[in-house]
């Protein structure tokens, strides 16, 4: 195992030190085709962009530095994790390179060129090393053999997220419990049960295992803490899973208490923040000026389309819950006939299977009677949620946010209703990238309160990457 993390080790610090190199002369010419064309107000370079290039070729050394002291080479991180900490790596090293260009006193170097090299390798190293683990992972050099104590809800969920994001390289060989059945299906791939947890000794002297991840959460302290040290003398590396599933922990910093052998977990609610509601805000308006005009032609040519297809106004224009329990216009196009509620009423009521549905799922996910021609093209794209820019700019919502609940559903809101009210409703959600309207409305309930207690801009942006995938794949729409 140490030799395949070293050579995985030294593979990717060569990776990113080849790709920092690429991206920082494709920077010069990017800056200098940029500066021929006058498309900004900047002086083109001289064409020896070799010798721009042997001044300050140090900057990948840095890159390779700065990401080796956060830990990146050891860490694994799935891939918009491991974006973000690229991002901040490359901001760090455009600091330090601009400190080192001072120091220097390299003041006739274009300093630009650099802007041009964060942008370029935040967009490009994040998927090149991305891949490269995946490659890595296939030739078994950075995968770690991986058994899992535990075969309940939290070791199945585990293994599931495991399989998915394969970059981590994490081959799990199976599970240790006191199951009955040989193996578990877990996306369409069998793992087996290698036995009783006090069966490990055994199995470790049968396979390679180079960590072990223990997922018995309800188990009791002193138990958990006995089993957490027997396996810990016997891998490298342990993983536990606390109990702690329904607790916002995605924006946490871990205190340490040495004399009484504790830590704290501080947990903050970033949306309850004035600071991070104003970048909310801004980042909501910075896109709608980007966005509304190339969105208005298409709104107008949707516009005459309905129109065309049936009669009645262009948008539907709905009372919905807005942030503090403020009721605003939530404004969509209309894809329903005019008398929609009465259909629905009379299709419900001579149809038991679709009126449950509608009870379980507040949708009907087969055939909805009240849906027009057009209108079943608009909601499969979710070309009908449009018109919600002009929302955004009132202020009334944001690009990203929880679901934005009508009136009549707040019996069904709950427990969940003051959660969700914190905030401003969104276009796009977590609900809308994690299955959309295959999930119960209790699952969306619960999706969009982890969404507001683990803000963060990083997720809003992940999420809007997300839905353009979503969205285009027509996944859960109807």
């Amino acid at each position: 195992m140490r030799v395949k993390e070293t050579v995985s080790t030294i593979l990717l610090i060569a990776h990113d030190f080849l790709v920092s190199s690429i991206v920082l002369f494709s920077a010069l010419y990017l800056k200098d085709y940029l500066g021929k064309i006058n498309f900004l107000i900047i002086k083109p370079n001289p064409p020896n962009f070799i010798i721009y290039f042997q001044q300050i070729w140090w900057t990948s050394i840095c890159f390779v530095i700065i990401s080796f002291i956060k830990k990146l080479y050891n860490k694994r991180l799935p891939l918009w994790l491991e974006a973000k900490e690229i991002i901040s790596t490359a901001f760090f090293t455009i600091l330090l390179s601009f400190s080192i260009i001072y120091l220097k006193k390299l003041f006739n170097y274009p300093r630009s060129i650099l802007l041009f090299y964060f942008f370029l390798i935040s967009l490009l190293l994040p998927f090149t090393r991305y891949l490269l683990k995946l490659i890595l992972t296939k030739l078994n050099i950075y995968s770690k053999n991986t058994i899992i104590i535990g075969a309940g809800n939290a070791g199945k969920s585990v293994a599931k997220a495991l399989t998915n994001d394969k970059e981590l390289g994490f081959s799990i060989l199976g599970f240790l419990d006191d199951f009955k059945h040989d193996e578990i299906n877990i996306n369409s791939k069998k793992i087996p049960i290698l036995g009783k947890i006090e069966d490990f000794d055994k199995i470790k002297q049968q396979k390679k295992i180079d960590c072990a991840i223990i997922a018995i959460p309800s188990l009791d302290t002193k138990k958990l803490s006995k089993i957490a040290a027997e396996v810990q003398k016997k891998v490298k590396q342990i993983y536990l899973i606390p109990e702690m599933k329904g607790i916002a922990l995605f924006n946490t910093e871990l205190y340490h208490l040495f004399d009484e052998q504790l830590f704290l977990l501080q947990i903050d609610n970033n949306l309850k923040s004035y600071r991070n509601r104003l970048i909310k805000r801004i980042f909501d308006i910075i896109g709608s000026i980007f966005l509304t005009p190339i969105l208005l032609p298409i709104i107008l040519i949707i516009g005459i389309i309905i129109k065309l297809d049936s009669k009645g106004p262009v948008f539907f224009i709905q009372k919905r819950f807005g942030q503090r329990n403020k009721i605003f216009n939530c404004v969509k196009f209309r894809t329903m006939y005019i008398d929609g509620d009465k259909i629905l009423y009379e299709y419900l009521e001579n149809n038991p299977k679709a009126k449950n549905e509608w009870e379980k799922y507040r949708k009907l996910k087969d055939y909805d009677p009240r849906i027009t021609r057009i209108g079943k093209f608009l909601r499969k794209t979710s070309l009908d949620e449009l018109p919600q820019i002009f929302n955004v700019i009132m202020g009334d919502m944001s690009f990203v946010g929880p679901r934005p609940y009508i009136p009549s559903e707040e019996e069904y809101m709950g427990e969940y209703k003051d959660y969700i009210l914190l905030t401003k409703p969104g276009i796009t959600g977590l609900w809308q990238i994690s299955g959309r309207n295959k999930l119960k409305f209790e699952d969306r309930l619960k999706l969009d309160v982890w969404y507001i207690l683990n803000w963060s801009l990083w997720i809003d942006i992940v999420i809007l990457i997300k839905t353009i995938k979503v969205v285009l794949k027509m996944e859960g729409a109807y």
